[in-house]
């Protein structure tokens, strides 16, 4: 299973690296790492938002680990400077860089606690 584990992280599939550290037993700390980034992957690279607001519901964050979680997104995306990268947006039908996309989608949205 820890290869497995290794193997998930490796190939970025970390919606299912979490399910493999949890059942190998790994620290609530590590466990928290890979949810923040399977999020991250949602938001950053998919741009799914009824994605990433289930997996934030799914691992019981806090709307306060959420926003954090979106100022170290943001933060990120501006020292790799890929901020104004604009993706197409089923539901706007425009491209909206990312900072323009997590207003559209998670500014004043709630997550349940």
């Amino acid at each position: 299973m820890r290869y497995e584990l290794e193997e998930a992280i490796q190939n970025e599939n970390y919606v299912r690296a979490v399910r493999i550290a949890e059942s190998v037993g790994k620290s609530a700390d590590e466990i928290r790492e890979l949810q923040q980034d399977a999020i991250k992957q949602f938001i950053v690279e998919h741009r799914n938002p009824q994605g990433a607001i289930a997996l934030a519901e799914e691992y019981h964050l806090t709307r306060e680990d959420l926003n954090q979680l979106l100022k170290g997104i943001l933060q990120e995306a501006e020292a790799k400077k890929i901020l104004d990268k604009k993706q197409y947006d089923i539901k706007t039908m425009r491209y909206l860089t990312l900072g323009e996309w997590l207003k559209e989608y998670f500014e004043n949205k709630s997550v349940a606690s």
